[in-house]
């Protein structure tokens, strides 16, 4: 269901990303893939699909001073054909056939002390009517700076501003594992309470939130839950490493591999 590849507790100067040439390998077969799944999710009702820009995980690396980043230029229509619709083929012909954009997920705190995650929509493109951070992809716009992403997914879902969010910290990077799809995960604190956030949700994308209390048992709890989506389970792991310990960590991952 989920790899956590790295943990830590990342401000904004220890991150660092930079641009490089992309390394995906083009195949004939893969690229006819890509075609027939980006003509199949055209047809489905209600759905109108953007091969807007995305950034494509390269490589990282920990350093004594931080988190190295190497990003590349992808799409989503390479992200549908592959990740989306054909994860097996990264076992087929090796993992640099894969779009691999790279997710942004914040686990996000409030004023009075919850921890708050959206229910996704029915009309979405994966994982519909599943729990899941408040989130999106890292894109070009967003100039390299992680922490800006995630303000900007933020802004875009809930109608925060900058200053409603002054504290956002890299926890690590996960993967889904059938999605094979790296994610950047993340800790933001908002100076607005639940009810405050809860009002802004948009209805585009979400039906509605959920709301865990910030103790170790509400956290955990919620973590085995099989509404959540890979993604939303290590968005709450790697906060509740930071908040309650690397014992809580072990203890809730053990869980977890014995409940899925």
């Amino acid at each position: 269901m989920l790899q956590l590849h790295v943990t830590g507790n990342w401000e904004k100067s220890q991150l660092r990303v930079r641009t490089v040439p992309s390394t995906r390998r083009l195949l004939p077969e893969v690229e006819h893939l890509i075609d027939r799944a980006w003509q199949k999710a055209s047809l489905r009702p209600g759905v109108k699909l953007f091969d807007g820009p995305m950034c494509r995980m390269e490589r990282w690396r920990v350093t004594d001073g931080g988190l190295e980043i190497d990003l590349s230029a992808t799409s989503y229509r390479p992200f549908v054909g592959t990740n989306l619709a054909h994860p097996e083929l990264a076992e087929q012909y090796g993992r640099d056939v894969m779009a691999n954009p790279v997710g942004v997920s914040p686990a996000l705190l409030t004023a009075d002390g919850f921890l708050l995650l959206g229910r996704r929509n029915a009309s979405v493109a994966y994982y519909p009517n599943r729990i899941h951070p408040f989130a999106g992809a890292l894109e070009p716009r967003d100039g390299n700076d992680l922490c800006r992403a995630v303000r900007r997914e933020l802004a875009e879902e809930l109608s925060l501003r900058d200053a409603d969010v002054p504290d956002v910290r890299c926890t690590g990077i996960a993967e889904d594992s059938a999605m094979r799809q790296p994610e950047l995960l993340f800790s933001a604190v908002t100076v607005l309470n639940r009810r405050q956030v809860e009002a802004q949700v948009h209805a585009d994308e979400h039906g509605g939130s959920i709301a865990v209390p910030a103790n170790p048992e509400a956290v955990a709890q919620t973590a085995l839950s099989p509404e959540l989506t890979p993604v939303a389970v290590a968005s709450l792991l790697l906060w509740g490493r930071i908040s309650f310990g690397e014992a809580w960590l072990t203890e809730v991952s053990g869980s977890l591999r014995h409940t899925r």
